[in-house]
C-alpha cells in the first residue's frame, strides 16, 4: 500500500499556494494522485492528461485518499 504522507504535504501546499508551488520529481502514480487531490489537472503527466484515465491509474488506496482531499464520496473509489 503506497504511503501518501509526503504527498499529502505537497497537496496541501499546492492547494494553499496554487500555481506557485513546485512539485519536483514524482512517479506517474504519485503525480496522478497529487494532481487529482490538489484539483490541479494541469499537473497530470502527459500519458494521463485525461483526469478519468489518471483516476483509473490510481490504486484503491490512492483513490480513497483523493476522495478525502476532494470531499468526494468514498464510493467513487473502486
Amino acid at each position: 500500500m503506497p504511503t501518501t504522507k509526503r504527498l499529502d504535504v505537497l497537496v496541501e501546499h499546492l492547494r494553499a499556494d496554487g500555481g506557485s508551488a513546485e512539485i519536483g520529481p514524482l512517479s506517474t502514480g504519485e503525480r496522478c494522485f497529487v494532481a487529482i487531490a490538489a484539483d490541479r489537472y494541469d499537473l497530470l503527466p502527459p500519458a494521463y492528461a485525461d483526469p478519468i484515465e489518471a483516476w483509473f491509474r490510481l490504486d484503491t488506496h490512492w483513490q480513497l485518499a483523493a476522495c478525502e482531499w476532494r470531499d468526494w464520496p468514498r464510493s467513487y473509489a473502486r
